[in-house]
């Protein structure tokens, strides 16, 4: 069940560092003059956020692994599109352009969106001693995704070029969309969601005999699910908004100490990272991966030390101290602007200290982000847990966008 976990959450993350290993190509060889490198980030991020942002409502209404059922196929055919679409043979390059930046947005919409929010919640209603903690895994699947591609895209770009690259590495991600969709019907069979609680439902009256107010005639009857779970035929839109905005206000120490650990994160990598200058024994491409793949690592190398529960119980996050930890991980992203604005600095700019803050900041982002889901899935509400599994992935995204725009921002006024 971890390696599944992990499976998904690979899956879920994949098909964007695809996009982002094959940024190049993409621009400049196969759609010139598109504006790809101009449009992807905002739409990609707005489109992810947006649905992230409905899957917090939409997830009261339906079992989460129906969600993730529905969303997987999808996934896998447009994994596809990119594919054909490089392809001069399938019309003009404005016309494959269009097709292929479209199956881009939809990979927002049913993979980072609608499969991210549903995974999320399923691996916090599963996690515990039965199985383990799936929060965990499911998250160190994501950062997999990360190094993956990093190393595939690099060595297939070198050997074959970034057409070839693109191919194999889209291809990568349809045959495991497709595994993931196979494990997740066996789970389904198996009966593993059968007991995925339902939203709570409203009050009853207090006699059975008494006169239902208008909020509890909207219940609707309960029909039995094929899982196995009851759920309503009618939910009032209102009741959703409130218990969605409560379980958010009471989980405000984990989505917000989630939502900080990205924004440092996204404050100096990747944009400030691209702006230091490679030293003359290295070439340039080689210096971008090597910087890469050092925070890739390490961030996966801080979030496999959090599995051990030795290490939890030593650190025990929660309220009083989160905010410390938050603090210390700060000193990496002021090291990174510094290495970029005193690089003649014998010792800021030398190569060894820049990896030292890159693995720094890797290791600090991985601990802590598994160190919060943790958290969240002991002390997070009973009744709320699977609404704070789904915004959890949306506090990382909106600090990686508000992060981004930040540096982005500072260092347009510092170059100028």
């Amino acid at each position: 069940m971890k390696l599944v976990f992990a499976l998904f959450g690979c899956c879920l993350l994949l098909p964007f560092q695809c996009m982002l290993s094959s940024f190049v190509y993409l621009d400049s060889d196969a759609f010139p003059k598109c504006g790809y490198a101009v449009l992807l980030s905002p739409f990609y991020n707005a489109v992810s956020v947006t649905t992230q942002t409905l899957m917090l409502f939409l997830g009261e209404y339906a079992a989460a692994w129906k969600f993730a059922m529905f969303s997987l196929p999808l996934a896998a055919l447009l994994c596809a599109v990119p594919i054909l679409g490089v392809d001069d043979g399938w019309g003009d390059t404005e016309l494959r352009f269009k097709v292929t930046f479209g199956a881009i947005l939809g990979i927002a919409f049913v993979n980072t969106g609608v499969f991210q929010s549903s995974t999320a919640a399923l691996a916090s209603r599963l996690s515990g001693d039965t199985y383990g903690p799936l929060q965990e895994w499911w998250s160190i699947g994501v950062v997999f995704a990360g190094v993956f591609s990093a190393v595939v895209a690099s060595a297939v770009q070198l050997a074959a070029g970034g057409q070839a690259a693109l191919i194999v590495q889209f291809g990568f991600c349809v045959l495991l969309m497709s595994a993931s969709f196979v494990c997740m019907t066996i789970l389904v069979r198996q009966g593993v969601f059968s007991d995925e609680p339902m939203p709570p439902m409203e009050p009853s009256p207090p006699c059975s005999h008494a006169r239902y107010p208008e909020e509890w005639d909207t219940q609707g009857p309960m029909t039995p699910s094929p899982g196995g779970s009851s759920s309503p035929l009618l939910k009032r839109p209102s009741s959703v908004v409130f218990t969605v905005a409560d379980g958010l206000l009471r989980a405000w120490p984990f989505l917000l100490s989630m939502f900080l650990v990205y924004v440092q994160g996204s404050l100096v990598f990747p944009l400030v990272i691209q702006k230091w200058t490679p030293p003359s024994y290295l070439a340039p491409e080689l210096f971008g991966i090597v910087t890469v793949l050092t925070v890739q690592v390490f961030d996966l190398v801080g979030r496999l030390i959090c599995l051990s529960r030795k290490f939890q119980r030593a650190v025990r996050v929660g309220n009083h101290n989160i905010w410390y930890l938050l603090a210390l991980g700060m000193f990496m992203p002021v090291g990174c602007f510094l290495s970029w604005r005193m690089e003649e600095h014998a010792f800021l700019g030398s190569l060894y200290t820049r990896l030292v803050l890159l693995a720094s900041l890797g290791l600090s982002q991985g601990l802590l982000t598994n160190l919060i889901f943790s958290w969240a899935s002991v002390e997070a509400a009973i009744g709320s847990r699977s609404i704070v599994a789904r915004a959890l992935p949306l506090s990382l995204c909106i600090g990686i966008v508000v992060g981004s725009a930040v540096s982005s921002t500072v260092v347009s006024m510092l170059e100028h």
